[in-house]
């Protein structure tokens, strides 16, 4: 394993992956993905619950990065779903990207990525901010109230509180891809003068919406223009829901997506209990 201490410079661009035990299997699969398909060698971290920690040491067999999440940052959350997404919010603590891809270990990568899918020009990044037309017309197939899904209810909540407005914009799906400089900002600038830590701010949302880091992320970087916004689409094709794939699993076709997207995700909300689907 290498050492984080032997990270001796800062590089434009880093892979996050956040996992743990129970997604083992799963992150073998992606990392693998990556390994296969990385040409520009992005430096590669994969954070793992500390209890976690030795398991993935003496199990995974890989030249990437293994670190505690205690090493990124210390919570007293212990839900799992919020406290992943805590974790995922502080890596810029580290130092060692100026932007990082936040990724899950139920993705994987399905053709060749480069530094330039990610990176416009001089450590700017790409900005995942669209109105997400497709997957709204889609989850009314399968009979889900576009009006109050996920994302317009986390930034209905999230604009109360930073005062933004316009279209209802979704800043997903995974993976994520952020500039550390905008969390670092909304850490240690915005919620410091609010003398709150990240979790507070959580606490705030939850009051009306269940929360999202990435809705918070893109409606902050709208606050604070830290850097120039280019917006894009999602980097993979995402099935949410098994009612989704059911109705698109006919179309699913590996070389063709390979055409518009760099992966694929079956959410393990609905998969934990099968077998990974064989995507080729």
């Amino acid at each position: 394993m290498l050492k984080l201490k032997s990270i001796l410079f800062m590089h434009q661009l880093a892979i996050l992956i956040k996992t743990y035990k129970p997604d083992f299997e799963r992150a073998k699969v992606l990392i693998n993905s990556i390994n296969e398909y990385n040409i520009d060698k992005i430096p590669v971290y994969i954070s793992v619950n500390d209890e976690d920690y030795d398991y993935f040491q003496d199990n995974l067999n890989t030249q990437h990065t293994l670190i505690k999440d205690s090493s990124i940052y210390k919570t007293n959350v212990t839900d799992g779903w919020r406290y992943q997404q805590i974790i995922k919010t502080q890596f810029y603590r580290l130092n060692v990207a100026n932007n990082y891809l936040c990724i899950d270990s139920d993705s994987q990568f399905i053709k060749n990525f480069y530094l330039s899918d990610f990176i416009y020009s001089d450590n700017i990044p790409y900005t995942i901010m669209h109105e997400s037309k497709s997957f709204l017309e889609t989850m009314e197939r399968i009979d889900m109230d576009t009006e109050t899904i996920f994302f317009k209810q986390a930034l209905k909540a999230t604009r109360k509180i930073l005062g933004t407005k316009g279209k209802q914009w979704d800043y997903g799906p995974s993976p994520y891809l952020w500039s550390c400089k905008v969390w670092q900002h909304f850490n240690e600038v915005f919620l410091a003068s609010k003398n709150q830590k990240f979790e507070d701010f959580f606490n705030d949302i939850e009051k009306t919406a269940i929360p999202s880091e990435t809705v918070i992320y893109g409606e902050y970087l709208r606050v604070c223009n830290l850097i120039p916004i280019l917006p894009i689409e999602g980097f993979f094709k995402v099935y949410h829901y098994k009612k989704q794939f059911d109705i698109e699993k006919k179309f699913h076709d590996i070389d063709k997506l390979k055409k518009v997207y760099l992966g694929v995700i079956f959410q393990s909300n609905w998969t934990q209990k099968k077998k990974r689907f064989k995507l080729f």
